[in-house]
């Protein structure tokens, strides 16, 4: 079995965010659960890592990232399992997610376009899941529900290569001064950790 564990969080080497506590308990999970699964982990933000913007140059040039991309799309589609773990920023993906997906959302290569519309051509075997840390409430509060954009445009994405579900898993009103932030990091790890051994086992 193949996992991607792909970090998209800005501040991924503080030990502190949420969402790198929850990278860590995925490692352990995955090691008790699956330990001859082969994991690889795409930290966005690591400057090691190259994730071409989609600027000018690369439109009018794109053999200049073209193998750069393929090995991020063959990357992703080898996954059998692929966790995509992101701070909500302004109500959608941070920006370096944004770049990733402009460059593995490629036509040809997970999609392609036919007569009747663009059809994904990956076989919707891989199991995804979306973790989410957010300051507020995006699932109950009125205020914000109609503003989770970040989740819809993922499974739109997903939707589109192929994947036609995602789990979503949410780590949501951490800065809200009524709510226990460690009590609820605390459950997310619970939920994320029945999810992956449900998933693995």
């Amino acid at each position: 079995m193949k996992i991607l564990l792909i970090n998209a969080h800005p501040d991924y080497q503080n030990t502190d965010r949420t969402i790198n506590q929850l990278v860590q308990v995925s490692l352990q999970t995955i090691a008790r659960v699956a330990p001859t699964a082969d994991v690889e982990q795409l930290t966005l933000y690591n400057p090691k890592n190259t994730i071409p913007p989609i600027t000018a140059d690369v439109m009018n040039h794109p053999e200049r990232v073209a193998d750069t991309q393929q090995a991020l799309i063959e990357q992703w589609k080898r996954a059998d399992v692929i966790l995509i773990m992101m701070p909500l920023h302004n109500f959608n993906v941070v920006s370096k997610l944004k770049d990733y997906i402009d460059n593995i959302f490629v036509a040809k290569q997970t999609f392609k376009y036919t007569a009747d519309g663009s059809v994904g051509l990956l076989d919707g075997h891989q199991k995804v899941a979306y973790i989410q840390s957010s300051g507020s409430d995006y699932e109950h509060d009125l205020r914000y529900v109609n503003a989770d954009f970040a989740p819809h445009y993922l499974r739109t994405i997903l939707n589109f290569m192929g994947i036609t579900k995602m789990t979503l898993i949410r780590a949501e009103g951490l800065d809200l001064i009524e709510n226990d932030k460690s009590a609820i990091v605390a459950q997310t790890k619970r939920e994320l950790t029945a999810y992956l051994t449900t998933t693995l086992s």
